[in-house]
């Protein structure tokens, strides 16, 4: 019967060790699931951070390139004003070489234009 005690005896230390093994992983598993939430708050508190950042980069370059287009744009058109200026000054002071000029150039694109 020693046997047999010895074998009962060994069988539900196994038993208490596997249980205690079971809730040791449990708690293990818990602590995870625990931790894994916290990591996927917090990516998701980085990712809107983040997005915020893009957003707030995103409108600075909009206003800056919008801000260089506008002034590109007043500065093509004071080029045009002066040029257009010049133009008609020097069309005004000298009406037969502007006629001239607008009959060579006219003859040129029909050249041009017809081949």
């Amino acid at each position: 019967m020693s046997t047999s005690a010895a074998r009962a005896t060994k069988q539900a230390k196994s038993a208490v060790k596997r249980e205690a093994d079971a809730e040791s992983l449990a708690a293990e598993l818990d602590e995870l699931k625990r931790e894994f939430r916290e990591l996927v708050e917090q990516v998701g508190r980085v990712g809107k951070v983040s997005a915020h950042e893009a957003s707030t980069a995103a409108k600075t370059t909009v206003k800056q390139g919008k801000d260089v287009g506008e002034q590109l744009v007043e500065d093509v058109v004071d080029q045009w004003n002066t040029v257009e200026g010049r133009i008609v000054r020097e069309t005004r002071e000298k009406p037969w070489q502007a006629l001239g000029i607008a009959a060579a150039a006219g003859l040129l694109i029909g050249f041009l234009a017809r081949r």
